[in-house]
């Protein structure tokens, strides 16, 4: 106990605590420094997203394969993970997790929900808390099989966003999912969508390109969803700022502890692949602008003012992560 007293007083005294590469090193050395080093005490000039090279993960989380169909969910920033089940149980030949959500942080409750789009035959499972074994979730009965390209936890419920543009909720307790809603776009001819939970809200932004899969970002249009009501409002303006990742989109709020300095309200932080750029994008003035940042100045090279041609190619592959200490 004395042991520990005098760690908690040198981390509290000393300016380390300021450095997230040291606060990630205490946390790492054992269970008693990791005891110091908690959430609470992490106060970095900047808590803004970080770029990761990574390229699926869910909020705070990553995924991880030992092997082919074998996979862990990973906090990197303590000891908290969770071995699922081999998916060769659901069908021999899955080997592969697409898409992926949890219904709440392991880290805070025992009691929490997994859910998969997998493939490469594709469907979705389900899987509790101290169960060993996956439970398959059956399509909407009104529509034919197509592939989720968004899963999220919201007020409840699983959601899904398939490649037809409808979205879909699943309750544990009630089988198939149902078929809440059709956004009346087509993700080949007019964009990416992705889910978002923001406020209490489930909001849609979709990135439009210019010319299909062959320009540019030109806009990002933001719908808030009543998957109730069945219905969609476009939003014209944002207190938060949302970050859009493949399957693991989130957003932020701003208020007096926020400390997120060099992001704005009321945008949109996004990829554009065409142009091979980190974007944010305003809601209000439906306008684009290049985003560079301290927390992602690893991606450049530290000589130039620009991405050297290595990293480049490595822009595209980093995704957004919101770290959960």
């Amino acid at each position: 106990m004395k042991f520990l007293t005098l760690l908690m007083f040198l981390y509290h005294e000393t300016s380390f605590k300021n450095l997230y590469i040291l606060f990630l090193a205490v946390r790492q050395v054992c269970t008693s420094w990791r005891t110091a080093a908690v959430k609470e005490t992490y106060n970095a000039k900047s808590k803004a997203p970080w770029l990761v090279i990574y390229t699926l993960s869910t909020p705070g989380r990553i995924l991880l394969s030992k092997r082919y169909s074998e996979y862990r969910i990973v906090n990197p920033f303590s000891s908290v993970s969770i071995e699922l089940p081999a998916l060769k149980e659901l069908h021999p030949e899955l080997r592969l997790i697409y898409v992926i959500a949890l219904s709440s942080s392991p880290s805070l409750s025992r009691s929490y929900s997994v859910m998969i789009f997998y493939g490469p035959s594709p469907g979705l499972a389900f899987l509790r808390s101290r169960e060993d074994a996956w439970t398959a979730a059956n399509r909407a009965r009104s529509r034919r099989r197509c592939t989720v390209l968004e899963l999220t936890y919201y007020n409840g419920l699983f959601v899904a966003l398939d490649e037809q543009s409808q979205i879909m909720t699943f309750n544990e307790r009630k089988c198939p999912m149902e078929s809440r809603l059709f956004l009346g776009t087509n993700r080949y001819v007019d964009g990416d969508p992705y889910l978002v939970e923001c406020s209490g809200s489930l909001l849609v932004a979709w990135k439009i390109w210019r010319k299909k899969y062959d320009g540019p970002v030109k806009e990002i249009r933001v719908f808030k969803v009543d998957s109730e009501k069945g219905t969609k409002e476009e939003v014209e303006s944002l207190n938060v700022s949302l970050f859009l990742n493949g399957g693991s989109s989130f957003s932020v709020e701003f208020n007096a502890k926020s400390c997120l300095p060099g992001i704005k309200p009321n945008r949109v932080y996004c990829h554009d692949g065409k142009e091979d750029k980190i974007k944010s994008y305003s809601v209000e003035d439906r306008k684009f602008e290049t985003y560079v940042d301290a927390t992602s100045s690893c991606l450049f090279d530290a000589t130039s003012n620009c991405p050297s041609d290595a990293t480049r190619r490595r822009v595209f592959d980093t995704d957004w992560f919101q770290p959960d200490f």
